[in-house]
């Protein structure tokens, strides 16, 4: 797996892609992670994403489960069958909440579910643990 990390200066960042077709709540992701050494490329749709995931391998995939088009678990569904994306971790950032939701998310191939309303605290959290930002 190819892990991109984001040169701004002299200090390269690693990669995380926020899929959600919620615009504020993907300002709200990429605020948060960029202000805690994360370089972070959004996508409105899983269509959108599948197109950026051509030329990019984040270290981190965040994805919305309800979305127009394919839904979040069935891109993640997708990009654990692909050779070059399998290993990169998702998350899922949802409103989703049903025992049968996280059941899905499991099963789809998530290593970790939030449900919105989200603490920040939480998805940064999770994001260091699949990821800990390097200093030096």
């Amino acid at each position: 797996m190819e892990i991109v990390n984001v040169k701004i200066s002299s200090k390269e960042l690693p990669l995380v892609l926020a899929v959600d077709d919620d615009r504020i709540q993907l300002r709200l992701v990429q605020d948060l992670l960029v202000r805690h050494g994360y370089a972070v490329k959004t996508a409105s749709s899983s269509e959108e994403a599948l197109a950026i995931l051509r030329s990019i391998s984040p270290v981190v995939i965040i994805l919305d489960v309800m979305m127009s088009g394919i839904s979040g678990y069935d891109l993640c569904t997708q990009l654990k069958q692909d050779q070059k994306l399998r290993n990169i971790p998702v998350i899922f950032l949802t409103g989703e909440a049903s025992p049968k939701d996280f059941k899905a998310g499991s099963n789809a191939g998530a290593v970790i579910y939030i449900t919105k309303p989200f603490k920040p605290t939480g998805l940064l959290n999770a994001v260091r643990m699949l990821c800990p930002v390097t200093h030096g």
